[in-house]
């Protein structure tokens, strides 16, 4: 059984993600699980096997908060050399719409294994809106509780006694919003070349038709009438 689908460079392909959009998602993946296990170590008391792994407890708290901060810095580069990406992005999930509720409703039936027909999309779909909207609140609700626990003396104490709580909650969310994002942007049926458009940048155009035709149509439809009248 073949999980992520095969690359096929011998067929029509459109760029999806440039160069620092892939490596920031990857350098936050990265960053982000390692705090995920650091900090289950730091959570949960007797998990002497997981603690072994880093080094012991001590060097779960020091990997937990040296990936915090490469976390912060791969977040930095993302909004310092990507910033016109960053804006689109945005403006993508304010254009929530029908279509992206129509989506919502019928990918039930589509996670299921049922042919469907999906309403347009745009760059990201309804379901990658909500993601970008909550994972990304998430994430940074961890960084800034994370920082005000690390230096508690330098902010109020109520901050501090908020900031536990919010650090908790935020890690089960960010936690359950990337395990469902990695399935279904990676070994999902059918969304699967999606994680060829983060690996290498591009993606069949043919699957980018079907899954974002109004992001096809906006990006690339002038082009392929510009060369069907050439």
């Amino acid at each position: 059984m073949q999980l992520v689908p095969e690359y096929k460079a011998d067929v029509p392909r459109v760029e999806r993600f440039n160069f620092v959009s892939r490596f920031t998602h990857w350098g936050h993946t990265v960053t982000f699980l390692l705090c995920l296990f650091t900090g289950l170590v730091l959570f949960f008391d007797g998990v002497d096997w997981l603690a072994a792994v880093f080094g012991g407890y001590i060097g779960a708290g020091i990997i937990h908060r040296i990936s915090a901060v490469l976390m912060t810095i791969v977040i930095g580069i993302f909004v310092l050399f990507n910033f016109k990406v960053l804006i689109n992005w945005i403006k993508d999930i304010l254009r929530f719409g029908m279509n992206d509720i129509g989506f919502l409703l019928k990918f039930p039936l589509e996670f299921l294994g049922f042919h469907v027909n999906i309403p347009p999309q745009t760059k990201f779909n309804g379901g990658e809106k909500g993601n970008s909207i909550v994972t990304p609140t998430m994430v940074i609700l961890l960084v800034l509780s994370g920082y005000i626990m690390w230096f508690p003396t330098i902010f109020p104490k109520w901050l501090v006694i908020v900031a536990y709580p919010t650090h908790d909650i935020a890690m089960v969310l960010a936690t359950c919003m990337v395990c469902m994002h990695g399935y279904l942007g990676s070994f999902h049926p059918g969304s699967g070349e999606s994680f060829w458009g983060m690996w290498k940048g591009t993606v069949r155009e043919e699957w980018a038709k079907h899954h974002h035709a109004t992001w096809y149509e906006e990006t690339y439809g002038q082009k392929d009438d510009e060369q069907k009248e050439a």
